[in-house]
């Protein structure tokens, strides 16, 4: 059953989440956590709303890096090692979502969208040891799995992993952030494309929306006080998880 009922105005609705996510993901990213119900409320699968969502956002990471472009190739140089564990976990994550069977999705959906909203609650406490690289690939890997799996919120896995290296100042994590999420989520969605799973109506609404929030609405999110950014995915995403926990159980 569709909640909103027409298609053009769906695809509206859509288009301005869309802005908004751009603009959040690319500041400190989680807000895929909105535009995942509102797929969901147009009347898709849990599924196909999973994967028309990440095919969606995922332009607004590389947007956000238009203002340090020349600072990539140092970027990726540094973080190269992370970018690919995280590749490999999202590549297994993809592969499990497109191969375990939709009534089991839907099941782990409710548990998948609060886990990601309560992601939101986590502060990092910085630290440097002689374990610190083995816990901090372990996470980044995990975060990659969780991306291709669902992805939701991996902003701010991501960010609470390499913000336990207190060498790292907020600018840093946030590029190292969005290169490392926009590489491995780029690389899920090939997988996703060629699924057959996309509403390519929503992804493409999305996308051009999460566009010009990525490349503008990040400068007019950064306004956006810590409380309400927090608020808003808090309030969005727990009140998802409790429509989702009444309609599969």
């Amino acid at each position: 059953m569709r909640l909103y009922g027409y298609p053009m105005l769906e695809y509206i609705i859509i288009f301005f989440t869309g802005i908004l996510v751009g603009g959040i993901n690319g500041m400190a990213g989680g807000a895929s956590v909105i535009s995942y119900p509102v797929l969901l409320a147009t009347g898709m699968s849990p599924v196909s709303a999973a994967i028309s969502n990440a095919l969606g956002v995922t332009p607004a990471n590389f947007f956000a890096l238009i203002a340090v472009r020349d600072q990539m190739r140092a970027y990726f140089q540094e973080y190269k090692k992370l970018i690919y564990i995280s590749i490999v976990g999202s590549t297994i994550g993809a592969l499990l979502l497109l191969n375990v069977p939709p009534g089991v999705f839907e099941k782990m959906v409710p548990f998948l969208l609060l886990f990601a909203s309560l992601s939101f609650l986590i502060k990092a406490k910085p630290v440097r040891g002689s374990r610190h690289g083995i816990t901090e690939r372990a996470g980044i890997a995990a975060s990659g799995l969780y991306c291709g799996y669902f992805g939701p919120g991996q902003g701010v896995l991501v960010i609470a992993v390499l913000a336990r290296d207190i060498r790292r100042d907020p600018k840093t994590l946030n590029t190292a952030k969005n290169l490392i999420v926009g590489v491995t989520s780029l690389i899920s969605n090939i997988i996703y494309i060629f699924s057959g799973l996309a509403h390519w109506g929503a992804v493409i609404a999305l996308l051009i929306g999460a566009s010009i929030g990525g490349t503008y609405g990040g400068r007019y999110a950064a306004k956006m006080p810590a409380a309400l950014y927090r608020g808003l995915i808090l309030t969005v995403g727990f009140g998802a998880s409790a429509w989702l926990f009444t309609k599969y159980y």
